[in-house]
């Protein structure tokens, strides 16, 4: 996967089995989804160029602890005409055992309409680009 984000568990993480909550997890996904996005923004607003969570999905696979180190991995697993889907990995370290996998699909956003749009295509190149 081409893009990694570390995350730092926080006490607040945490639900009543002493484990990261499944719902944080998808938050974890968010940040790292945020600072992937960011990157190809370069400065430019969200607005210009933004999307819509439309389907998340996760797979558990061992739980999280507070103090372990987290990395979120992702890459661009499908292109569409105004969609794509990332794919996730949340692993102990960089590339260590799973916690979770995941996917997403996002619909890219016309602002002014709140209607889907197309993918330019410098974004579905840069997307190609994150397999």
């Amino acid at each position: 996967m081409p893009f990694s984000h570390p995350i730092e568990v926080r006490f607040s993480d945490l639900d009543a089995m002493g484990h990261v909550n499944n719902a944080v997890v998808v938050s974890y996904m968010e940040q790292a989804r945020f600072q992937w996005w960011r990157s190809f923004l370069g400065g430019r607003k969200f607005q210009e160029e933004g999307f819509l969570i439309v389907r998340v999905e996760v797979d558990y696979r061992m739980p999280i602890l507070l103090g372990d180190e987290v990395h979120v991995e992702l890459s661009c697993s499908k292109t569409g005409n105004s969609s794509f889907e990332l794919a996730y990995r949340l692993t102990k370290g960089l590339g260590g055992e799973r916690f979770a996998e995941g996917k997403t699909v996002q619909v890219m956003l016309d602002f002014a309409t709140h209607r889907p749009r197309a993918l330019a295509p410098s974004t579905r190149e840069w997307l190609e680009a994150q397999a």
